[in-house]
């Protein structure tokens, strides 16, 4: 991972403020890595997901939004990244806000939140960033204390099994593994 730069495993982390504890899953969102982000999503109440301001919405970014929606996610924060290298420009940002509704309006989504942050400037991370006073809304760390995600994950009547492994000893038999829920 160190030498490629990116993430391939899920790796959670454990942190709390005055306001809520959280359990973030870390997940890779490379084409390649799919299966390990659906792993990391599979128990998440809400999904914060990356969007590159420069590049805006790609291909992997509409497919994690889709897999986050099949495993019950229905609270989606945004953070446009990168805003520092569009010199913080507020039509840059809209434009890629502009095609996430676009994509979500297809989901069955209950809150949405798009934040424009720099990552590697702290903007709109933990406080409010003065470059660029243009955005009023709470910075993502102050946005994810607020949040209601208490119904996410509303019970679902009769069976349900997720299917983990097809067993196909022969051409006569195809059997489903998994766990019951």
């Amino acid at each position: 991972e160190r030498e490629q730069g990116i993430t391939i495993d899920v790796a959670y982390r454990y942190f709390s403020t005055d306001a809520r504890s959280f359990i973030v899953a870390d997940a890779p969102g490379h084409e390649e890595y799919t299966r390990n982000m659906a792993v990391g999503a599979s128990f998440a109440d809400l999904a914060v997901i990356l969007v590159d301001v420069a590049r805006g919405v790609q291909r992997q970014t509409r497919r994690h939004i889709r897999i986050c929606n099949l495993m019950g996610i229905r609270h989606f924060v945004f953070a446009i990244n990168k805003m520092d290298l569009v010199h913080y420009n507020k039509n840059y940002f809209d434009e890629v806000v502009a095609e996430i509704e676009k994509i979500i309006a297809g989901f069955q989504v209950e809150s949405s939140c798009s934040i424009p942050v720099s990552a590697t400037e702290g903007d709109n991370i933990t406080s409010p960033s003065v470059r660029m006073g243009w955005y009023t809304g709470k910075p993502l760390l102050s946005y994810l204390e607020q949040v209601d995600v208490s119904d996410s994950r509303k019970v679902e009547a009769g069976f349900v099994m997720s299917v983990q492994r097809v067993c196909r000893p022969n051409s006569d038999y195809r059997g489903f593994q998994g766990q019951i829920e």
